[in-house]
């Protein structure tokens, strides 16, 4: 999934437009329609174009799916494509279904049209890997006027893997496709300048004349090659390395520095400015403008980002944290570990198995209460449902309170109760869970986590997964941990804390703590937005895989990044899939 902070906005950012299929039915064009049918198809897609999804799919379903007809086959394409904005993807899909089942669906150019639509639809809900099959597909397929546009939702989707999923397409060696990633490997390259970057696809494109992706090479490549200078001459770390926060910016310059010494020709010159050597951030502004640099990195604290917002930058700065409202002032960029990335990837990747039923489960700690917030928040956007919010003193008895008031156990008791003082009498009977929950978000540490699944399990819930942000993995488990206390928890992380990811291999990696790896991460990344930042603003679609997740900006100048889904297998780290977890509610609804 991209990094917008929603799907209108990943719409409305060019991932996912709101059109229809391709050669949709024209009424005037078909004669065995009555003209109500004609009408209310026509009524349907004005909806449609208005974003009235709902009432697009009760005309639908009210007048033309159950109508055999010409138009049969694109109403039920157009509901489908309803049902997706509507977040709905089981009934999204399983319009797409009814679509196939009709005679109409085995004409080539029908063929064609339910492939578009699903893959239109995947994309909305950021299934990249299956985008990539069926545009594939479609590149056979598709007449040659038409190939264009598939070409470039195509590159869109490969650019929106994560690098594990890259891999994955590499076994299976087909050859158009590998073409295609191995233009995207080369931009995801990270030891590579600009000029390398061109250079190398040059030199594929000498010798692949016929790829597609030579004839007409991705907007990525055109945009680099025309901008002269992207690469910074100068650039100033500006962080605050001797106060409270010296660890942390430390481990952010350890990893800054690694990507540095990655570039093995025209590296720029570097300076650091220690914020905790001047009085006001203002001053330590001025002291890195000093250096005239071409960009500058920092600061680290909220408060000095949030006063910087408010000056002049006659330098681009990239902040490495945000505010809570940012208007995008000339110059300033925000890129940070913010915890709504990650929420924005959870709900997304529940989202792809129709899970939009969400209760959460938090610690009281400060840190994760805010947590809690932000995935309201995030759930108000996305069409999440809360069902419950649990919040529980890390006790026993808190945690056991807790658990039998978010699966409603609690209310299972008291009707016990009511029925023995009703009847007189003691009744045998078992409390079970709640049946309308997809997923509990969790907010807590792995040891927390580990007290928690077991709860659930007893009281039914086995079969509900756990979610959870990087937050979870701040250390590995101990060796004492069953496995079966941690699996069945889903959370994000970093790629650069993934398995089989050596990207930072050349710095000391503390076994007791994931935080600092992460700064490294970020460290790292900021390195590669200072020689990349320009191509964000000239092209709006830009990803760049890297060491936080495939990074991409939004309008406000906040750069976005779609980390990886991970689980715990018998005590490993391991990637997860939506279907291990929500294969359950898949099942109910067949």
């Amino acid at each position: 999934m991209e990094q917008p902070q929603n799907r209108a906005q990943a719409i409305n950012n060019g991932s996912q437009e709101r059109t229809l299929p391709p050669s949709i039915y024209h009424p005037k064009k078909t004669t065995d329609v009555s003209k109500a049918l004609a009408d209310s198809y026509i009524s349907a897609k004005n909806l449609y174009q208005q974003g009235e999804y709902q009432q697009t799919i009760d005309i639908l379903e009210d007048k033309l799916l159950t109508t055999p007809s010409s138009i049969q086959f694109e109403a039920y394409l157009l509901a489908a494509l309803s049902a997706s904005y509507l977040d709905n993807s089981i009934d999204s899909m399983h319009y797409l279904e009814q679509a196939d089942q009709l005679i109409a669906a085995r004409h080539p150019d029908n063929q064609n049209k339910l492939k578009e639509t699903k893959a239109s639809i995947l994309e909305y809900f950021g299934n990249w890997l299956e985008v990539v099959d069926l545009r594939m597909d479609l590149t056979y397929n598709l007449p040659l006027n038409q190939g264009e546009e598939n070409q470039a939702k195509l590159w869109m989707a490969i650019q929106n893997l994560t690098q594990n999923e890259v891999d994955e397409l590499f076994q299976q060696q087909k050859p158009l496709l590998n073409g295609w990633l191995t233009i995207s490997s080369i931009l995801r390259n990270q030891t590579l300048s600009i000029e390398q970057q061109l250079k190398m696809f040059k030199n594929w494109q000498a010798e692949n004349p016929n790829h597609p992706a030579a004839l007409s090479p991705p907007q990525d490549f055109e945009i680099m090659a025309s901008v002269e200078q992207m690469a910074p001459k100068k650039i100033v770390l500006m962080l605050p390395m001797s106060g409270k926060l010296a660890r942390a910016s430390q481990a952010i310059v350890d990893g800054f520095f690694a990507s540095f010494y990655k570039q093995k020709e025209a590296r720029p010159e570097i300076n650091v400015v220690n914020i905790d050597d001047y009085a006001t951030i203002n001053e330590a502004i001025a002291a890195a403008n000093e250096k005239q640099p071409d960009v500058i990195i920092g600061p680290l604290q909220k408060n000095n980002v949030a006063q910087v917002s408010r000056l002049d930058l006659p330098y681009p700065v990239i902040a490495l944290n945000q505010l809570d409202i940012n208007q995008h002032p000339k110059n300033l960029y925000h890129f940070s570990l913010s915890a709504e990335d990650e929420i924005h990837e959870l709900i997304a990747f529940a989202k792809q198995e129709g899970a939009t039923k969400a209760a959460i489960l938090s610690t009281q700690d400060t840190w994760a209460l805010k947590q809690s917030d932000e995935f309201r928040a995030e759930a108000v956007k996305e069409n999440v449902t809360i069902i419950s919010n649990q919040s529980y003193a890390n006790t026993p008895k808190g945690r056991q309170d807790a658990i039998q008031k978010l699966l409603l156990i609690n209310e299972s008791y008291a009707r016990k109760r009511s029925i023995e003082k009703w009847i007189g009498t003691s009744v045998d009977s078992i409390a079970r869970s709640r049946e309308d929950l997809d997923y509990v978000y969790y907010i807590g540490k792995l040891n927390d986590a580990k007290q928690i699944r077991p709860l659930l399990d007893f009281y039914f819930a086995d079969k509900t997964p756990m979610l959870a942000s990087s937050t979870l993995n701040d250390s590995a488990p101990e060796r004492s941990t069953k496995p079966e206390d941690i699996e069945r928890i889903l959370f994000t992380e970093v790629p650069a804390l993934t398995p089989n990811n050596n990207s930072l291999d050349v710095l000391p990696k503390n076994q007791n703590s994931n935080i600092l790896r992460r700064l490294q991460a970020l460290g790292a990344d900021s390195y590669l937005l200072a020689n990349k930042y320009q191509l964000f603003t000239l092209l709006p679609s830009t990803k760049i895989s890297a060491n936080t997740g495939i990074i991409t900006m939004d309008e406000n100048g906040i750069f976005h990044k779609r980390p990886e889904i991970m689980t715990y297998r018998k005590g490993n780290l391991v990637y997860a899939t939506n279907h291990q977890f929500f294969e359950q509610k898949e099942n109910a609804e067949k």
